[in-house]
């Protein structure tokens, strides 16, 4: 697994519909209302945010290089899109089990509450209460503070517990030999420093930041275990709220709460003093994440039923050349549509 793999397999889903950056803003996680379509569009949600501090030189350098080995072209009109040497690669891309949708960066919380037990339980197991904690992040510290308060954490049996609890997770979780040694050697303990990314690369024999993908695949794969779980206690308390509970943006939230009071789309845009194109994104995120969007309180279900059946037949969700198709038919309902009855690959 690599950034150039995953970029790859970016691009062969959205195929001539969009530029080489629509990539780099999916895997930042940014939540413009182009970045949101295109992920329900294109069935992209494992990857969206996975890398939320991706560097555009080194996304630029990937796609040059996928670019220089044949794999990819840019159009006329500046979409990108796959050679057929690149069509060909494609076939040779490994399975991903990134859920970037569900925890958005959100999964390092996880690891650093995660790290912080281990090193207190450990050092308090030596009976060292005295050690420099490896999470600065307040946040985190004063979650683990609260989560040992009263626990029986110089007892052997009660990190024995955790530890328990970890190999069962690890086991079941079905990441790979390379990633189980990720997780476990970033760990800190009594007398154990935690790995660096340079000692990982050394020892897997893997570029640092091909092993920091590894690491965010596995913890989402982990927590995939722990969240439902009924027999990992301890675990599904330091993963509590790590998934996010709403996939809408804190405005379209306050939308959404104005339309659920029957508010009217012009209604709201007074109310909320914004313009009527930032309303209308709210609208399509709500159509594209709720199920029960009331789709036909703004277009009818013959028209969603013909604008769906051409997706299918020209293969696009290009707006423009639906628009072509459906002139009656607004860039924004055409939007809604879209959101409420496609994605995924659909």
């Amino acid at each position: 697994m690599n950034l150039y793999s995953i970029l790859l397999t970016i691009i062969s889903r959205i195929d001539g519909e969009r530029t080489i950056y629509a990539g780099l803003h999916l895997l930042r996680g940014k939540r413009s209302g182009q970045t949101l379509q295109d992920v329900e569009y294109y069935g992209l949600k494992e990857f969206f945010g996975i890398l939320p501090k991706l560097s555009a030189v080194r996304y630029d350098e990937a796609a040059k290089q996928l670019s220089d080995w044949g794999f990819i072209s840019t159009m006329d009109d500046s979409f990108v899109k796959l050679t057929e040497q690149g069509r060909l690669e494609t076939v040779k891309l490994p399975p991903y089990r990134f859920n970037g949708w569900d925890y958005r960066g959100r999964e390092m919380i996880f690891f650093g509450r995660l790290s912080l037990t281990v090193q207190t339980v450990s050092n308090f197991k030596a009976k060292e209460k005295s050690f420099m904690p490896t999470q600065k992040d307040r946040d985190i510290q004063s979650f683990v503070k609260m989560l040992l308060h009263n626990q029986p954490i110089n007892d052997p049996a009660f990190a024995k517990g955790i530890g328990d609890e970890l190999r069962l997770c690890l086991t079941r979780s079905g990441i790979d030999e390379s990633q189980k040694t990720i997780i476990t050697h970033r760990l800190s303990g009594f007398g154990l420093t935690g790995w660096t990314w340079d000692q990982l690369a050394d020892e897997l024999k893997l570029n640092p930041f091909d092993i920091r993908l590894l690491f965010i695949e596995s913890l989402h794969m982990l927590l995939a275990v722990i969240i439902p779980s009924s027999d990992l206690p301890f675990l599904r308390k330091l993963a509590e709220s790590v998934k996010v509970s709403t996939y809408l943006t804190d405005s379209s939230v306050k939308t959404k709460q104005l339309f659920d009071r029957g508010f009217s789309l012009e209604e709201i845009v007074t109310a909320r003093n914004l313009k009527k194109s930032t309303i209308e994104d709210h609208f399509v995120e709500m159509s594209i994440n709720d199920s029960e969007f009331p789709l036909t309180q703004f277009v009818s279900v013959e028209d969603a039923e013909a604008v769906i059946r051409k997706v299918k037949q020209i293969g696009t969700r290009r707006l423009r050349l639906l628009k072509s198709e459906f002139e009656m038919l607004s860039y924004f309902q055409l939007r809604l549509i879209l959101g409420a009855r496609t994605g995924g690959g659909n």
